[in-house]
């Protein structure tokens, strides 16, 4: 697979979050279980993983700028990710590309940066661990 670093660079900072213990995702059929001491990335079923771009590049942007470093061209890691095939996107009648398709969760429709399940699994697993 080849990925450049800006979405290396992301990819790596959703794996830190995602091993942290004050995030957390959460199965879409308990949409309601909320924790209000922790910060909720997303959702997930069982082909996706549904990640708030609020809450998810916000973190990401914060952490970046502790590091004295720029924060990430989104738009550019979002290609990049639908080029790899590891996001899922909405095509525009104007052929034009969405890269946060929307989803309801309960009663609200959101849109999400959907991830495929296996792909972002197994990239996390081979990228970011060394495997």
């Amino acid at each position: 697979m080849n990925i450049d670093n800006e979405a290396r660079c992301f990819m790596r900072l959703l794996k830190t979050l995602l091993d942290d213990d004050k995030n957390y995702l959460l199965p879409i059929k308990e949409h309601k279980n909320i924790c209000s001491s922790k910060n909720l990335l997303g959702y997930y079923d069982r082909d996706f993983v549904y990640l708030i771009p609020s809450v998810v590049i916000g973190i990401c942007d914060t952490l970046l700028i502790r590091q004295k470093s720029a924060p990430l061209n989104m738009q550019k890691v979002l290609k990049q990710l639908f080029a790899l095939n590891m996001i899922k996107v909405h095509w525009v009648l104007t052929d034009e590309v969405r890269y946060r398709p929307q989803k309801r969760v309960g009663k609200t429709r959101r849109r999400y940066i959907t991830f495929y399940k296996k792909q972002l699994t197994k990239f996390i697993a081979k990228e970011c661990l060394g495997e």
